[in-house]
Order: structure tokens, then sequence, then C-alpha cells
């Protein structure tokens, strides 16, 4: 911080704030490192530090006019400081069982409820995943003039979908038939332009903020044996698209870039949104249980 030196040349009422100017600057950057340092409040700050955390897109969803309440309940899952029953055990000291209710095999923390539990993953984690998927094919269908819905929610997508005028296909959740063995042969999305030759294979996630970047690297590992096989086979230019947003709206430097490979668009902001919504829907019903 640059120490403040008086001026003569500038007025007595700019003097006063500057100095002002740096002192708030001061007390700023100490309440940031007193909330680093505490153990439980501190981990959300320290995700955000991390180099491969897109910072600016992260907070975006603070100026997406969610409701009050629902806007509170994520900055506490944010600081896990919502009544699970870890919290309850460790931070409140009270006698209660600390194991997820649902699952009883982990510790019942903000990650585990909307990122980690095996009982979830069957039937919340995969309805928020199809609700961002959906989203996405909506985007990548007006981008390329396909007959949708005025809104995103109400659109149901088609396992195959044509534009003749321009010799493309978008396939969902479609296995693609190859002539050797591919385990993982089922994105999200196909998108096929027979004009120019290319052939985007996108697949989304919804991982725990902590694990953003090992998934996207993951989800192009998962899918590299299909992208060369679809490269021989169609003769297409084939790349993999992965889409990874974290269950509380971390997102990953060139998620945006990657978002716009396929659809310009596509907002960020809104996957993240739908991403978090969902999120706080499964930490009220594990909750109020």
């Amino acid at each position: 911080m640059p120490e403040f030196e008086y001026r003569e040349d500038k007025s007595a009422s700019e003097n006063v704030k500057t100095l002002k100017h740096i002192f708030k600057s001061k007390i700023k950057s100490m309440k940031e490192d007193k909330w680093k340092d505490k153990a439980l409040l501190g981990q959300y700050p320290k995700i955000l530090e991390k180099p491969h955390v897109d910072t600016i897109t992260t907070n975006k969803w603070l100026s997406s006019n969610l409701k009050g309440e629902t806007e509170g309940l994520l900055v506490a899952a944010h600081d896990q400081a919502i009544n699970t029953r870890n919290y309850q055990k460790v931070i409140c000291s009270q006698q209660v069982e600390s194991k997820c209710r649902m699952c009883s095999q982990h510790e019942e923390t903000v990650d585990h409820i909307v990122s980690g539990c095996e009982v979830l993953a069957k039937t919340e984690y995969t309805s928020r995943h199809n609700n961002a998927a959906e989203y996405r094919h909506w985007s990548i269908c007006e981008k390329h003039g396909l007959k949708i819905t005025d809104k995103w929610y109400q659109h149901t997508p088609e396992t195959v979908m044509h534009n003749k005028d321009n010799n493309l296909t978008i396939m969902r959740d479609m296995p693609v038939n190859t002539d050797r063995t591919i385990t993982a042969n089922r994105p999200d999305i196909i998108v096929k332009d027979s004009v120019n030759s290319t052939c985007k294979l996108i697949d989304m996630t919804v991982p725990s903020d902590r694990n953003i970047a090992l998934k996207e690297i993951e989800k192009k590992s998962k899918y590299k044996d299909l992208e060369l096989e679809i490269q021989r086979m169609w003769h297409m230019k084939t790349i993999v698209v992965p889409v990874v947003v974290g269950a509380l709206g971390t997102v990953k430097k060139g998620m945006v870039e990657n978002i716009e490979k396929v659809s310009k668009s596509a907002n960020v902001t809104e996957i993240q949104k739908i991403c978090m919504l969902r999120s706080v829907r499964i930490l009220r019903k594990v909750l109020s249980l």
C-alpha cells in the first residue's frame, strides 16, 4: 500500500480524499486477511485465489437479481456456515450424529450434500446436470436457427435435430456407433457441421468447486478416444468441449472461451445460475428432512 504523502500543491479536500482512500483500502485488506485466516469461513476465498479460477466470472452471479433469501443461503454455503450435521457437531459442539442423513457414509458437510453424496447423485445431481445441458442445447439450437421455445426451461431437446439449410446436425445424449468398441461414446451434445467439416463433442459436469480443474482434464481424457475415432470415420476436425461449473458457482479460466466455441449467445452466468439454484434446492431439501 502506498504511504500517504502530503502535497502542498493539492487542495486540503484532495489530500483528505486521498487519505480516506488509503484508510479504506487498508481496512478492506485487513478484513480480507481476517476472513481468509478462518478455518471454516476462509475456505471459499482460498478457492477463489487458486490460479485456475476465473474470479471475475465466478462473482458475476452476485448481480443476477436472485431473491435475497436465495443469495443469503448461497453466501452461507460458500462460508460452510449452514446447519449441516457436521457443523452441529464440530462447530456447535452438539452431541449429534455427523454422518450424512442420506447415505450415512460420509461427514455431512455443504460440499458433500451438493456434490458428493452417492444417494443424491442418482436423482438430484442428474437433474441439475440435465437442466444445465438443456440450456446449452437450447442456446446451440438458437444459434443455428432451429425451432425452439421462447424460454430455455420450456425446451424439450430432441435426440436428433437437423438444419438442412447449412447441413448441420445436433445430437442430444445419443451414442455414436464406432468401428471399434469405445465405452465413452455418449457426450451430452454433438454438433456435426458437414459444411465446415467440424464436429464438437460437448459434455457438462457440475463437480465440487474444489475439483473444477481436475474435472475438465477428466472430460477431455474421457472422450479422447471418441474424438480420434470420429475424425477417422467422418473425416472431420473434432474437438472435445468440456463445460465445467462448480456446484456453488466456481468457474475455471477458459470456460467462457469453451462455451463461445459452440455458441456465443450462451451466457456463462446463466449456466452458473442454473447450477447454483439447483444446488440451493438440494440443500433445502436435504436439510429439511
